[in-house]
């Protein structure tokens, strides 16, 4: 559900990668990143600009 909600944040809204890592409680900008990464195998910017 997290990963699910990650990937919408990102692809429809113009928050910023950070503001997107507070929505979703992550500690810091960079836990979201490696979360994303190993789930979805790209970064939150490189799925961001794929979208």
């Amino acid at each position: 559900m997290l990963m699910m909600e990650a990937a919408f944040l990102l692809r429809t809204s113009s928050l910023s990668i950070q503001q997107i890592a507070d929505r979703l409680h992550f500690a810091d900008t960079p836990s979201l990143s490696k979360f994303f990464l190993r789930m979805k195998g790209l970064s939150p910017r490189e799925y961001r600009k794929r979208g």
